[in-house]
């Protein structure tokens, strides 16, 4: 008989998990213990915030490692393990596809495979971070910072998809910013990379 699994995704921002069909997502600030559904086992990827592995039961922390015939352009040992699970997720669902994956949460990641290689796209601040590294005394240019720095970052990411001839996968908390027409959204692609090294 199999244990309950728990899937968790603890962020720079949000915490997120799932058990069965079951998904949840929470901001760190708004965090609360008893919110954790009950599991014999949780299986864990952790960028941030490493104390709060000690409330799940039995965990595993999951690292990069090798995946398949994937050539990472990364030194594993350094690659977030967000990014790794999110490039099994696409892989796993395009094997013989090139895609990108954008990933806009707190920082925002692309990450591009081509012919079963991973190509370093970059990392870049969040919209919250670029909002927070400017503060104006005036309420108007308060609103015209937020609104140049949104447009900034949507136009940059925009300009990247469009330049980009294969699959678009785009996830994270602030995923909704960006419209692309030809981009596929997923809820949490890292819980997908999660289910997937854990053979669901």
């Amino acid at each position: 008989m199999s244990k309950t699994n728990l899937l968790v995704d603890i962020g720079n921002s949000n915490i997120s998990w799932k058990i069965g069909d079951c998904y949840s997502s929470v901001s760190i600030k708004d965090f609360q213990i008893n919110a954790i559904p009950q599991h014999q086992i949780s299986t864990i990827a952790c960028v941030a915030h490493h104390e709060l592995i000690q409330y799940f039961v039995n965990p595993t922390i999951i690292k990069p490692n090798p995946y398949k015939d994937l050539v990472f352009d990364y030194n594993l040992a350094q690659l977030g393990v967000d990014r790794f699970l999110g490039l099994v997720a696409g892989y796993d669902k395009y094997p013989e596809r090139d895609f990108m994956l954008v990933d806009i949460g707190t920082f925002v990641t692309i990450d591009i495979v081509r012919n079963k290689r991973h190509i370093d796209g970059g990392i870049t601040p969040g919209i919250y971070q670029l909002q927070a590294c400017k503060t104006f005394i005036g309420k108007d240019s308060q609103r015209s910072w937020r609104l140049g720095t949104e447009n900034m970052l949507r136009d940059y990411l925009e300009k990247r998809c469009e330049a980009f001839d294969g699959k678009i996968l785009i996830t994270g908390g602030s995923q909704k910013m960006l419209n692309i027409k030809q981009g596929e959204y997923h809820q949490n692609l890292v819980i997908t990379g999660l289910e997937i090294t854990n053979g669901k």
